[in-house]
């Protein structure tokens, strides 16, 4: 496929703004209908929303520093000797994440080499400088007074921001080749969403949970089940969604009758073709993640047994 060709063309060249590749790969997220890739992409392009929504490779751990007055001592861009808060909280305050977009980040390096460039300032709000004032004042006197306060983090941490979404794109890009082939169009990615999502979160976003939604980091699954029950149909039409082959959904139509469910206990024959299925899943025959694998099964037999 000439996009996928020309996306990785543009990764390739460093002298591209990786913004273009991004801009490119939203195009090819809005041909195959694929909104997990598409939100990735406008989140790196526009910024992320919030703080919570930001992926590990833009977070890191950072130095607090402040211009506070004690008395008669000014002192300004100073670390702070913050006192015993706990691993957890001394963790949380030095955190530093960056919801900037990929054009924000690129334009860091078109500001002039001066002082101020040599690290990036995230500013606590209000309130977070207020209680830090509290707890420095306890051991730095009545006089203490906390003006500004924030996060420093070297000025290459943008650096690697970019490193980091230019490599992941890069490896989710050729994925798609090799598992699409060099000459795919983009009739051969529509309706293969449940492989891309599996390709992209073992290279994007590196959950494995294929596509079934991951409501934690690797721990909770849930699958958006609607089956009724005895609805073959409905059943068939779930599996072929999540990726699950022809022959393999019908040798489980062949068996589903056959035998009863009890609660969450299946007839022998169909618990033999749930091992089978994860045993894909382990082997990578099946592209969805184990984890998801086992909860989607579940769910969709259950429904379907009306449990």
């Amino acid at each position: 496929m000439k996009l996928i060709s020309d996306i990785l063309n543009d990764l390739v060249n460093d002298q591209i703004s990786l913004s273009v590749a991004l801009n490119k790969t939203k195009v090819l997220a809005t041909r195959i209908d694929n909104q997990a890739l598409l939100n990735w992409v406008n989140s790196e392009l526009k910024g992320y929303p919030n703080f919570d929504s930001v992926p590990d490779y833009r977070s890191t751990q950072g130095t607090v520093i402040g211009d506070f007055t004690n008395g008669r001592q000014h002192v300004t861009n100073y670390p702070l000797p913050l006192p015993e808060l706990g691993d957890d909280m001394d963790e949380k305050i030095r955190q530093f994440r960056t919801v900037d977009s990929v054009t924000t980040l690129e334009a860091f390096f078109d500001i002039p080499v001066t002082e101020n460039r040599d690290s990036l300032v995230f500013p606590f709000p209000e309130g977070m400088r207020s209680s830090l004032e509290d707890i420095l004042r306890n051991s730095n006197g009545p006089y203490f007074q906390l003006i500004n306060v924030g996060i420093k983090v070297p000025f290459h941490f943008a650096t690697s921001v970019l490193a980091s979404v230019k490599d992941k794109l890069l490896e989710f890009m050729l994925a798609l080749e090799k598992e699409f082939g060099i000459e795919s169009e983009i009739s051969d990615l529509q309706g293969n969403n449940a492989k891309i999502n599996y390709i992209m979160n073992n290279t994007i976003t590196n959950n494995g949970d294929g596509n079934v939604v991951n409501t934690g980091a690797n721990a909770t699954v849930t699958a958006n089940i609607t089956i009724t029950k005895g609805n073959k149909d409905a059943l068939a039409k779930i599996l072929t969604e999540n990726g699950v082959e022809n022959k393999d959904i019908v040798e489980l139509l062949t068996v589903i009758d056959t035998e009863q469910s009890e609660g969450n206990t299946f007839g022998t024959k169909v618990t033999e073709w749930m091992k089978n299925m994860l045993s894909k899943s382990l082997d990578g025959t099946w592209q969805v993640g184990i984890g998801a694998a086992g909860t989607l099964l579940a769910e969709a037999l259950k429904a379907y047994y009306g449990g």
